[in-house]
């Protein structure tokens, strides 16, 4: 094997030596860019992480919402379903109590009642009149008394086999005999169309005050006697001055009847 020369050593240390030199330059080099990459690598995956995370929390987000939004529309169906059986419940009971109330009146009274519905009511004069489920089959005749325990509802005026139609208080031309309780004064009321009835001829000067009761004088033997009719309301001067008006409100509110009770003139 031949031996290298000297000037072949030398050659090759030089190469070596380079070669170490570049290693170390692309060390001192590449050793910076690396960690600016994986910085670089790292933030770039924590932006992709935080995003992630944050389209995971707002799907979650809207999931709650579309979930809370569902139960608040059960929650307010059962609301409102419980508002319409309370309401029921509520007709039901008044509907009951009138009813109690009505057989205890015909219980105390000492002529013939008969109790009966009203069924409708006439679509030309909403206000005035009101048809009932009862008629001469039953003993109803023209002219009855129609009345609740709160007060007068009016009179029979047209009947049928089965039913008959009631002229309210509150028509114009129903009239009816009264007395203020309080100071015995007699008078005579007559509808307004509406919860107000007014009676009219009062003296300048008599003593009724606001709030005075107002009864039947029940002598004609068609309305019971003493039977409630209302309360002075409000006292004025007619136009000429020479006497008072009154407006009285009504005690049964002719708006909202259901059960009354029917009572036959006693002359008949």
């Amino acid at each position: 094997m031949p031996i290298p020369s000297e000037q072949g050593l030398r050659d090759s240390s030089e190469s070596i030596a380079e070669a170490i030199f570049l290693i170390i330059i692309i060390i001192m080099v590449g050793g910076p860019a690396a960690g600016v990459l994986l910085s670089a690598a790292t933030t770039l995956s924590g932006i992709l992480t935080k995003g992630a995370y944050q389209v995971e929390s707002t799907r979650n987000l809207a999931e709650e919402v579309l979930a809370s939004s569902q139960k608040i529309r059960e929650l307010e169906r059962k609301l409102a379903k419980s508002e319409l059986e309370l309401t029921t419940l509520r007709r039901q009971a008044r509907e009951t109590n009138n009813l109690r109330a009505l057989l205890a009146l015909k219980a105390k009274m000492t002529r013939k009642t008969i109790a009966a519905e009203v069924i409708g009511r006439n679509p030309d004069n909403w206000f005035e009149q009101v048809e009932l489920d009862k008629g001469t089959s039953d003993g109803v005749l023209k002219g009855s008394a129609v009345i609740t325990r709160d007060g007068i509802v009016g009179q029979v005026v047209r009947t049928t086999d089965h039913a008959s139609v009631v002229r309210l208080i509150t028509d114009p031309e129903q009239k009816l005999g009264v007395l203020i309780k309080r100071i015995g004064l007699p008078g005579i009321i007559s509808g307004n169309g509406q919860n107000l009835a007014l009676m009219d001829f009062i003296p300048v000067g008599t003593n009724v005050d606001v709030g005075d009761q107002i009864v039947c004088f029940g002598k004609g033997g068609v309305f019971p006697d003493n039977h409630p009719v209302g309360t002075v309301a409000a006292i004025r001067r007619d136009t000429d001055g020479a006497s008072m008006q009154i407006d009285v409100k009504l005690s049964e509110n002719c708006y909202d009847l259901n059960e009354v009770l029917v009572l036959p003139p006693l002359s008949q």
